[in-house]
């Protein structure tokens, strides 16, 4: 593990061990910051971000999700679509991080969301899902509980 990637596991688990009413505003703020990095910096952050999920807790990475989907659905819908995008792609560059993330979980913390926030986050993964290239791999590699959300309506 480079150290970049023990950082980046380390301020995960920090963010999962903290109260709603702090994870909240520090998750707002990292993710305004997130789109103001260069195309390079957003891809290490996604890889980074994908590889230490899995050594989260299920418990803390469900509460940790939620917020996440909480938070990124205040964004504009081409904001959400280019972070959706960005994790498609960081799965499509590593197969393993799928194999290795508790996919159970984020549907968990996903399918708490309010209705409006399900359809917005299910609107933009279609749309993020159809803008990468070689998409149709994508699609196989979700598992069915995850393609059975995206034909939620």
């Amino acid at each position: 593990m480079t150290s970049g990637s023990k950082a980046a596991v380390n301020i995960i688990q920090i963010l999962a061990n903290l109260p709603d009413f702090l994870r909240e505003p520090i998750l707002r703020k990292k993710l305004k910051e997130f789109y103001i990095f260069d195309e390079s910096d957003k891809r290490e952050t996604i890889a980074m971000a994908l590889n230490a999920a899995s050594s989260i807790q299920t418990e803390k990475l469900a509460m940790l999700a939620k917020t996440w989907m909480e938070v990124l659905s205040e964004f504009d819908t081409s904001r959400i679509v280019l972070m959706l995008r960005l994790y498609c792609e960081g799965i499509l560059n590593d197969h393993s991080v799928i194999e290795k993330l508790n996919i159970d979980c984020l549907i968990q913390a996903f399918m708490t969301l309010d209705e409006v926030k399900k359809q917005k986050f299910i609107d933009c993964l279609k749309e993020a899902m159809l803008s990468v290239p070689n998409r149709h791999k994508i699609k196989e590699m979700m598992p069915a509980a995850a393609l059975g959300i995206l034909e939620m309506k």
